[in-house]
């Protein structure tokens, strides 16, 4: 059963691609809704997820800390004690990106997915990237902002998102070897990029 991680450069396009990819195929599309699972496995709200995804360092640790450690879910998974940090968010990703993968018939956008489903026999891992002129427009268009705060917007959140994804300790997510595909889309238009990948897709369910 197959299964889609996309990887992306932050304004390369990957939510436009990856909502594409599953309305085509059909595919349930893991975005706020991998936030929906792993805040019900937390029994926190959706959007202190959302919220804990943009701290980062010492606030995060205490965040986690005081919202996580009196959990008595937390308290009854195997491994986790009541004081709850940044790699033990991971650790509820990984469970809830691998559940996913059990159940396939997903889109998962981000969250690490390519390292969590690197094995999984059914996984179609893809990797969208763009020329950062072109995700600076594309963000100025979509954010409806200037340039300066475009590029500015841009450099912080690709570096926020390295830095989450080293968490998961697999190695550097631009290690194109974990990819069975690599989309530039200041080349290959969304359309495209859909066709591509669900052409694979197609060819991993017929195995």
């Amino acid at each position: 059963m197959a299964i889609v991680t996309i990887a992306r450069q932050y304004g390369a396009g990957a939510k436009v691609v990856g909502q594409m990819v599953a309305k085509r195929l059909g595919y349930q599309l893991i975005d706020k809704a991998m936030l929906d699972q792993v805040a019900r496995k937390a029994d926190v709200s959706v959007k202190q997820v959302e919220d804990i995804e943009k701290m980062s360092g010492d606030r995060l640790l205490a965040f986690l800390s005081e919202a996580f450690s009196t959990s008595p879910i937390i308290r009854h998974l195997p491994g986790i004690s009541t004081e709850f940090d940044e790699q033990k968010y991971v650790l509820f990703l990984k469970r809830a990106i691998a559940e996913i993968g059990v159940r396939g018939k997903a889109v998962i956008i981000g969250r690490g997915g390519q390292f969590v489903l690197k094995d999984h026999p059914g996984a179609v891992r893809v990797y969208i990237v763009a020329a950062e002129e072109d995700r600076i427009t594309s963000l100025m268009n979509l954010s409806k902002i200037d340039r300066s705060k475009a590029e500015a917007v841009a450099r912080r959140e690709e570096k926020k998102r390295l830095a989450f994804l080293e968490k998961f300790g697999s190695g550097p997510s631009d290690n194109l070897l974990l990819y069975h595909l690599v989309i530039n889309t200041s080349l290959v238009d969304y359309d495209l990029a859909t066709d591509l990948i669900c052409s694979l897709v197609s060819a991993k369910e017929k195995l």
